[in-house]
């Protein structure tokens, strides 16, 4: 019959097994810090745009169709007009101020409007889409309103000088930013890579980090309330900050002259 080991050797080889499994869940633990650390920026940013075709489907559709079950329909007419359809039900969706320049290149689309204030400016001359905006109080930087499609009039700050260019990064919040340029796209990410500092990338990667991961981070203040489907005010942020460097810069331009 064979003799039961000591328990000095007992002892001895339980250590050294506590040792290894020790040494193994350091290593895991380590891996496991590693695959949470960002990437590169340009990583992180191909991940988050990836994650924005996935996730945003009524983005990936210029007009027609964006999904359909045995439940219901979603076409899709315009940047921000939609119609759903169920078993009992056919409804135009509006996702937010949407204007156009239809085909005899005037502006056409959807606004906002309280019916009280309507009501109120009917008696006043409203000939010029300015004077429409100004009345109602509707800010231009909600719009993109430069050019035929919405999204587009951001590029004015294309044409300014560095210094401005500069300017405008420097008053928007990081995680803005990073969903700004998802929903703009590769030319604005280009823009950013080309005007930012080194600092200023790694904020905005860390962003797109905490996006890519898909959870709040505490340590992150920005991206505590922040997800993919928040571009829109993300948007907003932008066009107001456009707007604020625009005149900046507009004022400076006409004191040096």
């Amino acid at each position: 019959m064979a003799k039961n080991s000591s328990p000095k050797k007992r002892g001895f080889w339980n250590q050294i097994l506590s040792l290894f499994q020790s040494d193994q869940s350091e290593k895991g633990l380590d891996s496991e810090k590693r695959k949470k650390e960002p990437k590169s920026f340009l990583m992180e940013w191909a991940t988050a745009n990836e994650s924005w075709k996935k996730k945003l489907p009524t983005k990936q559709v210029n007009s027609g169709l964006v999904t359909e079950t045995k439940k219901f329909r979603l076409t899709k007419t315009n940047e921000k007009l939609f119609r759903i359809e169920g078993e009992d039900y056919s409804i135009i969706l509006v996702a937010d101020n949407h204007l156009y320049k239809n085909k005899d290149g005037k502006w056409a689309g959807v606004l906002f409007v309280d019916e009280g204030d309507l009501n109120q400016n009917l008696t006043k001359e409203i000939g010029k889409l300015d004077d429409f905006l100004n009345q109602f109080a509707i800010p231009k930087a909600d719009l993109f309103l430069e050019t035929d499609a919405p999204r587009d009039d951001w590029r004015v700050v294309l044409g300014w000088e560095r210094f401005w260019q500069e300017q405008l990064l420097l008053q928007m919040s990081p995680n803005s930013l990073a969903l700004a340029m998802l929903a703009i796209g590769d030319e604005c990410k280009d823009f950013f890579v080309k005007i930012a500092t080194e600092r200023q990338k790694r904020l905005v990667r860390d962003e797109l980090f905490y996006l890519n991961l898909g959870v709040s981070n505490q340590n992150n203040p920005h991206s505590k309330t922040k997800n993919l489907y928040g571009f829109g005010s993300a948007l907003k942020e932008f066009g107001n900050k456009i707007n604020l460097i625009q005149e900046r810069r507009e004022k400076e331009l006409e004191h040096g002259a």
